[in-house]
């Protein structure tokens, strides 16, 4: 078969803040292809979908015959998760579960989305092969999909990022950006962490990591691609540093923004203080060499039009 011949990705949360970069990503390089949404399933190449619909799903799957699923959908919020937990874990752990076994029996190659919260933060930085340990409900759910997606096929991808943060339609929509509406609203006094450390991560840069791998188990036709790979970024920032950087990058004032370096309150949900991830296997075992876009750039572009 011609190596020319399109080819069809199928993405879940393709009208969240990755989803839309990883659509516009195979939609520039000439792939077929479907996203799946449901709150947001209003724009071209999205289909309605309720993924906790198994028969729904699988339905359209069957129809759409995709080369590749990149599943995106989750509920990555851990406080949220909190408060929901049967739904949330239903969502991150049965929905994958459903999705990679057809995965595997159709002959699709999987990739699914996964957190650097699988780990606790004690030993950083984390390689493939280290031991998860998560610290919340939201990192044992997102280990749980792993298991299950390992279960499912061998020959299933697992990418691992950190914290994400792009272009975004409300502010609300990203854990970065939401930022700059605390620092806007001076009226309220709040404090930010200045101890767990994140890294980062734009999601084009991680569009472009589930483009390449698609393209070299696929179109490549490189088995050796599967397994469990991490994708970071590389500056280290807690959330009181982000704060002062979108703060300085509009010259807007800070003060109402109190530094806070004590112990995580109980009543909070855990994270890990530093989860950092190491990326060399991409790089290493595969080629996959990402320029990686600049945090303060890539902010300004996000945020400029909140202002």
């Amino acid at each position: 078969m011609s190596l020319n011949i399109n080819k069809t990705v199928l993405i879940t949360g393709a009208s969240g803040v990755l989803g839309r970069q990883v659509t516009n990503r195979f939609l520039d390089a000439g792939w077929n292809v479907t996203g799946l949404a449901y709150t947001r399933a209003n724009k071209t190449h999205l289909i309605r979908c309720d993924l906790t619909n198994f028969e729904e799903t699988n339905k359209i799957i069957q129809d759409v015959k995709p080369d590749a699923i990149v599943h995106c959908a989750a509920e990555r919020k851990p406080d949220a998760f909190e408060k929901d937990p049967k739904n949330a874990m239903f969502l991150n752990v049965e929905v994958t579960r459903n999705l990679a076994q057809l995965a595997a029996k159709e002959n699709i190659f999987f990739i699914l989305i996964s957190t650097d919260y699988v780990f606790d933060g004690k030993n950083p930085p984390y390689k493939e092969d280290d031991t998860p340990n998560p610290l919340q409900a939201y990192g044992k759910s997102k280990y749980e999909s792993e298991l299950v997606t390992k279960k499912a096929s061998e020959k299933h991808v697992i990418l691992r990022v950190p914290l994400l943060y792009g272009e975004v339609e409300t502010l609300d929509e990203n854990a970065v950006t939401i930022l700059f509406k605390n620092i806007q609203n001076t009226n309220n006094h709040v404090k930010m962490d200045d101890v767990q450390t994140r890294y980062p991560t734009y999601v084009g840069d991680v569009a472009e990591v589930c483009f390449q791998l698609c393209e070299q188990r696929i179109k490549q036709n490189r088995n050796e691609v599967h397994g469990i790979y991490h994708f970071s970024g590389p500056k280290k920032y807690t959330k009181f540093q982000m704060a002062l950087l979108i703060a300085s990058l509009f010259h807007l004032p800070i003060d109402h923004i109190e530094r806070d370096q004590g112990i995580v309150s109980t009543t909070t949900v855990p994270r890990p203080d530093n989860a950092a991830l190491d990326s060399s296997k991409l790089s290493n075992e595969l080629g996959i060499h990402i320029e990686q876009a600049d945090f303060e750039t890539i902010l300004r572009r996000c945020l400029e039009s909140f202002l």
